[in-house]
């Protein structure tokens, strides 16, 4: 059973993994040929695989089919549906699923919506009105970064948009009978809120009781990565099976009562339907999310089994979990969660395979945390691309208190509070002061300097290499095993992308949307010229682009960070890039007011030279008076086989400026302020003629970056032409003997589900 839901999960990873979804009738062509080879053999294994292939080809296609068309992008829609998750309770902007009802041909059922200033707060479940502009699937695509596409996609979020400022947007009914569970999580949260007040740990609790981790600020999302404790903060499988096996012991007692008798329902009648109905009721509070649903599947599995009275092993109750939860979501295998959840119990089974011996409760739960920490080490490099060091000790000390302690009382608390908030804040504020007593160690942990270790991007064989060896690490086995299974997985602890070449630098213009932010790289430094924009969430592309960039190339610290202007899209990234890595140096704009370190201010004529590299501050002069834009920082980066140009947001003044300063010839040039007629000018172009000119634009933006006629400009000097609304992130490797030929992030990973 275990080998053939196995399969089934590869058949469905098959088809996910293909840049494009395989027409319709070739491919059913062939998956019915090796169907019916597959019942010729007799071989289950390769039925189950085209099985999962099919099966996920079926989901894809479907899913596809409702994507928004291209010509729906950017127009003003009437649409008409249910709000179909919880809004974020904080602020002035919430975010939301919407299930469209009614709206024009091509709108997909589901989308994403944000509403900036919002006129009211909608409700889960309430229905709407709303006039929208909507666009496809879209996010950041660069290397080490997170697919946010692909999250929407097995979401099934068709597009994502805004709501217009308009007189049409309208409540039409109260919350819907079918959005009832989401409906019951949103008035929970609201009432433990009203319970405790905004105390910090607010979101904590709403976490633990309901699954809602809106209101868990970024800084204490940082604390728990960094040491290893994520999978405490929301409902977990091991919080629901608590309640399950307390719910199946109180089962067992209440079947004593003569009505129950009556009914002739013993005590197995009485832990099971109590051990389901409290895991089912729990696992919807959660959301149902993937490792929810996984711990759900099992215990419904194994509380069948105990109702037939069978003995099923575990791994028969894993393969039904793993396909009861594919059939369900065909998806699955696309979200980290799934593997880091059925993981971390095939990892448990590995390495408790074969022990007889009678271990105390300490060293075999010590035992268990080492294994797990190991064995998903290449599940959480390839997801994460990082490690908390401190994660074996961290959950020796908080699994045990968020299990046996603060959720049974964030629990109590919460029921409490659904009948009186005075008793409910009681308890609940007692488990807020405890949190807040012991968050000081968990912040002291997390600030220590290897507390999260950062890995680069391993290639295919370090990463065979990593899970080979962690997996055999696991395993019971003796100490040449083990040494054996550690020389496997030492590659990747040690493994450094190859750097450039001494004369030679590198330079990455990464995709960040409607802002800026690039990379130079030489044999042993590295440059990041502006950080990309900040959004009016509170994060930022420095946090969410740029650091994950840098950790998936080795990158520790910064040798220099420029700013080359104060627009909030070049340098909104700037805070967290200085907090996320060391920064030896910080050069800004002269319209760059505040930074969180010493700063020089841009001049020209500053240089220095890196590994036979020269780089220079072009711009702007100690003297040049002029707007923000005009101002900003020009640098220059010459090595024997090339020259790169950053000219951040100039206009007309600054080129003819730099014109008249004897503006030579650059092999490739960031084309300034993303491709706006205010520059570009024909005489800039004409002084530079560069092989390469790259737009940094974001997808549909408002002003229409790069304008065509300056793209004409461009490549009517004989240049090409890119720009990260299309290729994500474009890097170019400048060797001693010249320009090396682009590299763009979309072309080389494609993936399926990606509308562009």
């Amino acid at each position: 059973m275990l080998r053939f839901a196995i399969a089934f999960l590869l058949g469905l990873c098959c088809i996910h993994s293909l840049p494009a979804l395989p027409a319709c009738w070739p491919w059913a062509w062939i998956a019915a040929s090796l169907l019916c080879t597959a019942l010729l053999l007799r071989s289950r294994i390769l039925a189950a695989l085209v099985i999962g292939a099919a099966w996920a080809w079926f989901g894809a296609a479907s899913r596809l089919h409702e994507d928004l068309p291209a010509e729906l992008e950017g127009v003003d829609l009437l649409v008409r549906g249910a709000i179909a998750s919880l809004p974020d309770a904080s602020g002035t902007d919430p975010q939301f699923e919407f299930a469209v009802a009614q709206a024009p041909q091509g709108v997909p059922s589901r989308i994403r919506l944000s509403w900036y200033d919002a006129a009211a707060h909608p409700a889960a479940g309430e229905t709407w009105q709303f006039v929208v502009r909507l666009k496809r699937r879209n996010g950041f695509a660069n290397p080490g970064g997170y697919d946010y596409e692909a999250q929407l996609f097995r979401q099934g979020i068709g597009a994502t948009g805004y709501v217009r400022d308009d007189s049409r947007n309208q409540r039409l009914t109260p919350p819907q009978a079918r959005y009832a569970v989401l409906r019951m999580r949103s008035w929970l949260a609201q009432r433990m809120r009203e319970a405790v007040g905004e105390t910090p740990m607010l979101g904590i609790l709403q976490g633990l009781a309901v699954g809602e981790t809106q209101a868990i600020p970024a800084a204490q999302w940082r604390v728990f990565t960094a040491t290893g404790m994520t999978h405490l903060m929301a409902i977990s499988g091991l919080h629901i099976t608590m309640v399950a096996a307390l719910a199946a012991w109180a089962g067992g007692h209440l079947v004593r009562w003569r009505r129950a008798q009556r009914l002739r329902l013993t005590a197995i009648h009485g832990q099971v339907i109590c051990g389901v109905l409290a895991a089912l009721g729990y696992s919807l509070l959660a959301g149902m999310s993937i490792p929810t649903q996984r711990t759900l599947a099992m215990l419904c599995v194994a509380f069948a089994a105990r109702t037939l009275r069978r003995e099923w092993g575990v791994d028969r109750t894993i393969a039904l979990a793993l396909l009861a939860i594919l059939l369900v979501d065909p998806f699955a295998p696309l979200s980290p969660g799934a593997w880091l959840s059925f993981g971390a119990v095939a990892v448990i089974l590995l390495a408790t395979a074969g022990r007889r011996t009678t271990e105390g409760v300490l060293l075999n739960f010590t035992r268990v945390q080492f294994a797990v920490t190991v064995g998903l080490l290449p599940a959480i490099i390839a997801a994460f691309g990082s490690l908390s060091l401190l994660s074996p000790l961290t959950n020796a000390l908080a699994v045990p208190l968020f299990t046996l302690l603060i959720v049974p009382l964030v629990l109590a608390g919460t029921l409490l509070a659904t009948f009186s908030l005075p008793a409910g804040g009681l308890v609940l504020g007692v488990v807020a002061k405890l949190l807040e007593w012991i968050w000081p160690a968990f912040e002291h942990a997390a600030s220590l300097p290897l507390a999260l270790w950062h890995f680069p991007a391993l290639p295919a064989i370090v990463q065979a290499a990593l899970v080979i060896g962690a997996l055999a690490f696991v395993l019971p086995g003796i100490a040449p095993t083990r040494i054996a299974a550690a020389l496997l997985c030492l590659p990747a602890l040690v493994w450094q992308p190859a750097a450039p070449r001494e004369g030679g630098f590198s330079l990455a213009v990464l995709d960040v949307g409607q802002g800026l932010a690039t990379v130079v790289r030489t044999r042993s430094h590295v440059l990041v010229f502006d950080g990309g924009p900040a959004f009016r969430s509170g994060r930022d592309t420095g946090e969410m682009v740029v650091l994950p960039y840098l950790r998936s190339q080795g990158v520790r610290a910064l040798d220099a960070l420029v700013i080359s202007h104060g627009d909030l899209d070049h340098q909104g990234g700037m805070a967290s890039i200085v907090g996320g890595v060391p920064v030896k140096r910080l050069l800004v704009g002269p319209s760059v007011t505040q930074s969180s370190m010493p700063a020089e201010v841009c001049a020209a004529g500053q240089a220095w030279q890196w590994d036979g590299i020269d780089i220079e501050i072009l711009h702007p002069d100690t003297g040049f008076h002029a707007s923000d834009n005009e101002t900003s920082c020009v640098l220059r980066v010459s090595g024997r086989g090339g020259s790169a140009l950053l000219t951040g947001d100039i206009q007309r003044e600054s080129e003819a400026a730099l014109v008249s300063a004897g503006l030579g010839h650059s092999d490739i040039v960031v084309a300034p302020h993303h491709g706006s007629r205010t520059s570009s000018t024909q005489a800039f172009v004409d002084a530079t003629v560069p092989q390469w000119v790259l737009f940094a634009a974001g997808y549909r933006n408002r002003w229409g970056f790069p304008k065509p006629d300056v793209v004409e400009r461009w490549q009517g000097s004989g240049a090409r032409v890119l720009s990260t609304q299309t290729s994500g992130a474009i890097e170019i490797d400048v060797g001693v003997d010249g320009l090396r030929p682009p590299r763009e992030f979309r072309q080389e990973h494609p993936r399926y589900w990606r509308a562009r």
